[in-house]
Parts: C-alpha cells; sequence; structure tokens
C-alpha cells in the first residue's frame, strides 16, 4: 500500500474514532475539522470527477467508495479514455 493511502486512511480513522469517542480540548476540534474537511472535498470530488468516475474499470460502487477514502490519490491512478 501506497504512503498517501496509509497517511489517508489514518486521517480518516483519527477523525472517525473522535466521533465515536471523542477527545479531549484542542485535539477535538483538530481531529473534527479533518474529518468533516476530507468529507467535504472527497464528496466535492466526487461530483466533479463523476464522469471519470463512471469511465473507469472499476465497478461505479467501488469506483466512488474509493474516491471517498482516497480522494485524488485514488483518482491519479484512474486512466484517462
Amino acid at each position: 500500500m501506497k504512503a498517501a493511502h496509509v497517511i489517508t486512511l489514518f486521517l480518516w480513522a483519527f477523525g472517525i474514532v473522535n466521533l465515536f469517542e471523542p477527545f479531549n480540548g484542542w485535539l477535538f476540534y483538530l481531529a473534527s475539522g479533518i474529518f468533516y474537511l476530507l468529507l467535504i472535498a472527497h464528496l466535492v470530488e466526487c461530483v466533479i470527477y463523476r464522469n471519470k468516475i463512471h469511465n473507469s474499470d472499476d465497478s461505479p460502487f467501488v469506483a466512488f467508495s474509493m474516491t471517498l477514502l482516497f480522494g485524488v490519490v485514488y483518482l491519479s491512478s484512474i486512466k484517462d479514455s
């Protein structure tokens, strides 16, 4: 697994852990900010790159899920047709 994938998954995990077991103090705000920024950014990427995702070799469900998790890291691996 590439370092970019590991970093992205770590940031998602950091934010999700904060949702279920909130951190104290400034760490709560940092984790919440990271989580919501990742969520919004990746949802926007799903909308903007919708055609590229549909034209990928993966099924639409897999492609949208990977975009939601990894964003441009996954999108850069899709070959343009």
